[in-house]
């Protein structure tokens, strides 16, 4: 499995649930995380992974950087029926709320968007990815998994930690910061919260730095 894929399959197809708990998962189990979409936006690079059951055993999990932004329902849905070719009217009905999109710079860079559920804090229902370069939407991969952003201060020069919160069978969270690289040591705290939040947790796989640097293609999808 190349690590372009490790990191995609990780990332949304592991956290695939059945239909019957997604209902209650979009609702982010009524946590209100620490959260503030103007903290979260820019550049972030994937530190770790906290596996969860049925997590593969890979000897490298190469991790990227990662862009966030923000778009509202009106502009994706604008830039969706002018890029994509024929989109369907249950995507465009999908589109609603507050909308974000994380760009994740692999060797085939993969755009994932995602929609807030009001009334709580860094919960989302993640919509549909795309290869950044791809503008049919028939290539898209639909969503509709829940996830959860949360925000970790850290006691060095290099600002917060993101905890990205997934629910499903193979990955329970992705952590990231600021810069790359991190200690076994800095991500006690981060396996700490999440224990006491979810219940027992894997200890933190933390990520290799990527093979060859990886060179953003244009897009297609701004």
């Amino acid at each position: 499995m190349t690590p372009f894929f490790v990191l995609l399959y990780i990332i949304y197809f592991a956290s695939s649930v059945t239909q019957g708990e997604k209902d209650k998962l979009h609702q982010c189990n009524g946590y209100q995380a620490n959260y503030n979409i103007t903290d979260v936006l820019g550049t972030w690079f994937v530190v770790a992974l906290v596996p969860d059951r049925g997590f593969p055993r890979l000897r490298q999990i190469s991790c990227y950087k990662m862009d966030i932004s923000e778009t509202d329902e009106a502009g994706l849905r604008w830039l969706v029926s002018r890029k994509f070719e024929s989109p369907s009217q249950e995507l465009i009905d999908r589109i609603k709320g507050t909308i974000i999109r994380q760009r994740y710079h692999s060797e085939k860079p993969f755009d994932i968007w995602s929609k807030s559920i009001p009334g709580i804090n860094g919960c989302f229902k993640q919509l549909f990815s795309l290869e950044t370069n791809n503008s049919r939407i028939a290539d898209a991969e639909a969503l509709g998994t829940g996830m959860q952003l949360h925000l970790m201060e850290s006691n060095d020069e290099f600002g917060p930690y993101l905890v990205q919160i997934l629910w499903g069978r193979l990955i329970s969270a992705v952590i990231y910061r600021r810069t790359e690289g991190v200690s076994s040591e800095r991500l006690v705290p981060i396996h700490d919260f999440l224990t006491n939040l979810r219940g027992y947790q894997k200890m933190p796989r933390i990520c290799d730095p990527p093979s060859k640097e990886v060179v953003p293609p244009p897009t297609t999808l701004e």
